[in-house]
């Protein structure tokens, strides 16, 4: 057994059998359309996004509940772990405040349990390469108070940067004038979004392929030439998610590269057809 227990919410892109092999329990979320509420898991977002491509208005996005930290928490406790909960950004999702919660009814039952919840500054994607990384440091045995050491370290050289297929949902879902803002009229072209803290542009592109080059170039720049481990996520988009996976392998000297779903709390800002590339330096120290 493991010292630490990673746990995380789902918004956080990893997938199920990525996080199952790295070790990091997952706290479920839900969203809701009109007329049905649904867990968040992998298939629930994918038959979402045909919804929504069908015509249906995006839906509403709600984090874990209390119950469901607890039922990670509690175990591994018991079991004399620490926990390190690594959170979405607030902008995000809620999820700091009822895995805070958590931690506080499993402290009233067990004042020793060392439970550290994070709400780093880069959400989905990027939260996925960090917690590989994070991954890595548990499986090497090192303890909690070096696990956050190191994250303290890590965590301003990764990154989260989204392209999506178009504009019309940013619309919908309230945050392209507060992208064009920043970036100005879009018009025809598309923006390179970060989606940490809040939902900001950070370039913009005539095309979709000079758009998600330009994520590509910028994703690791934080990272100052470490070899990067790397989480490509897409909304109903596998084809265009393997090609920017070939962009980045091209591009940086990458340990592990994960594919996967886009989680619906980012989804349901950029709409289907959008892929979120996220990359945090691998290994301790980031070298």
């Amino acid at each position: 057994m493991t010292k630490v227990q990673l746990v995380t919410d789902s918004t956080t892109c990893l997938g199920a059998e990525a996080a199952a092999d790295l070790g990091v329990l997952t706290a479920a979320g839900s969203f809701a359309f009109e007329d049905e509420r649904m867990a968040d898991d992998e298939r629930a977002w994918r038959a979402a996004y045909e919804r929504i491509r069908a015509g249906a208005r995006l839906p509403r996005t709600f984090a874990p509940p209390e119950a469901a930290y607890l039922a990670h928490f509690r175990p591994a406790a018991e079991a004399g772990q620490d926990v390190l909960c690594l959170v979405t950004p607030f902008d995000v999702s809620p999820s700091f405040t009822t895995a805070s919660a958590a931690m506080l009814t499993v402290q009233d039952d067990l004042p020793d349990a060392r439970i550290k919840i994070s709400n780093p500054g880069v959400g989905h994607a990027g939260l996925g390469a960090l917690l590989t990384t994070a991954a890595g440091l548990v499986q090497e045995g090192r303890p909690l108070d070096d696990l956050l050491a190191h994250l303290e370290e890590l965590e301003p050289r990764a990154d989260a940067l989204v392209v999506p297929a178009d504009t019309r949902w940013l619309e919908e879902s309230g945050r392209l004038a507060l992208v064009e803002e920043k970036l100005g009229e879009l018009e025809d072209g598309l923006p390179v979004l970060r989606i940490g803290t809040r939902v900001t542009g950070v370039a913009r592109a005539a095309t979709h392929e000079a758009a998600l080059e330009e994520a590509v170039r910028r994703v690791g720049q934080r990272a100052g030439g470490a070899q990067l481990n790397v989480v490509v996520a897409h909304a109903a988009a596998p084809g265009l998610a393997e090609e920017a996976a070939d962009r980045v392998r091209r591009a940086y000297a990458v340990e592990r590269l994960i594919v996967t779903e886009l989680s619906m709390a980012i989804g349901a800002v950029v709409g289907p057809g959008a892929v979120a590339i996220g990359a945090a330096p691998a290994g301790a120290g980031g070298n």
